[in-house]
């Protein structure tokens, strides 16, 4: 008897978990998200300093009622548009401004602008630290409604990670351009260490992962001015390629034996290089410059509130130095959730039914 009214509970906890995100899709129970600033929907906000944080304006200034949040950003990134995809009524909230378990459970975005697969930067969650505060719900999860429910709650979960790309830019910061065998060495460490983190994620129940590839970063405005003389930096793309390629190979690995796991690996550096090479078709007629900043290419300085900004703003693939603007944010979005070419190897719109 007491063991059918744990089933019973546990079927009543998740029924309600479908009727508090109503309008979602049946298909997925939650969205968790990992990563750095192109994902990161407001816990930096809750870190100490002022350091990567976009909780001002004009940040936000297309978001509804051009609030700040957070972002960074002028409006939505690449995960509120993938949730919007799955009929998820919200975007999963910043981890650190959920009040209650109940909340998490549903979905949770638990990405920090400046984070990396590395713990580098003391200003930021450490990729590491996110899945920590991840364990944590799901061991909360898995006493509240028991280990089986709670692995088919998680099962049908998607997992959102887009990381790696700070890890490469402070390595060259740091070193400069070095040898193919050291940076072969390094990519090794950084997808070594990757791959621990996604096992872990699987070890807590994930089992569905949609997992951005780092972009063209040397052609970000900062990086085209501060070493490439207003040019993209192909030291820097070539480790991004690098990186690309051998998380591919940890990811099929995973695949091949990890009873369960299925992913969708998104192109974002081929994408965007396809949009870069014939931007007017994507609708842009700015892609080396900031929206949002100072000086050359508006890069000089960081958005501020005393910022100039453009008024064209979804003409920009760029909102300030460092990140993409909502339109180009949507455009990745789209790539991931249902471009064939761009997601390998299959869409999350595939994933999502597997």
């Amino acid at each position: 008897m007491e063991r059918m009214m744990g089933l019973l509970l546990a079927a009543a906890f998740s029924a309600a978990l479908f009727t508090r995100t109503a309008g979602a899709s049946t298909v997925v129970t939650a969205i968790y998200a990992f990563g750095d600033s192109s994902t990161d929907v407001g816990n930096n906000n809750f870190l100490p300093g002022n350091q990567a944080k976009a909780n001002f304006p004009p940040n936000g200034i297309d978001f509804p009622r051009s609030r700040p949040t957070g972002r960074f950003t002028n409006g939505y990134n690449w995960v509120d548009f993938v949730a919007k995809k799955l009929k998820f009524k919200k975007s999963p909230p910043a981890y650190l401004s959920v009040s209650n378990d109940a909340q998490a459970y549903r979905s949770v975005n638990f990405a920090s602008g400046g984070s990396g697969i590395f713990d580098a930067a003391n200003f930021t969650i450490s990729l590491n630290q996110q899945i920590k505060y991840f364990k944590g719900i799901t061991h909360r999860l898995r006493t509240r409604i028991g280990g089986g429910a709670a692995d088919r709650f998680l099962s049908k979960s998607l997992f959102l990670v887009s990381t790696g790309g700070n890890d490469i830019v402070g390595y060259y910061a740091n070193f400069g351009l070095k040898n193919e065998t050291q940076n072969e060495a390094f990519i090794g460490q950084l997808t070594g260490q990757f791959r621990n983190q996604l096992e872990t994620l699987y070890d807590l129940g994930a089992r569905k992962f949609a997992v951005l590839g780092t972009t063209v970063i040397g052609c970000i405005p900062s990086l085209r001015l501060r070493f490439g003389g207003g040019k993209c930096v192909e030291e820097i793309n070539n480790l991004s390629r690098q990186f690309n390629k051998a998380t591919q190979i940890v990811l099929r690995d995973l695949a091949s034996t990890l009873k369960g796991f299925s992913y969708s690996f998104i192109n974002t550096y081929d994408f965007i290089s396809l949009v870069f090479s014939k931007p007017l078709n994507y609708g842009f007629t700015d892609i080396v410059s900031a929206c949002c900043g100072s000086g050359r290419l508006n890069a000089e300085s960081e958005c501020r509130s005393n910022s100039t900004y453009c008024s064209s703003r979804s003409k920009y693939f760029y909102w300030d130095l460092n990140h993409p603007s909502q339109a180009g944010y949507k455009l990745i979005a789209l790539a991931a959730y249902r471009g064939r070419r761009y997601a390998s190897p299959v869409t999350i719109k595939q994933l999502v039914g597997l």
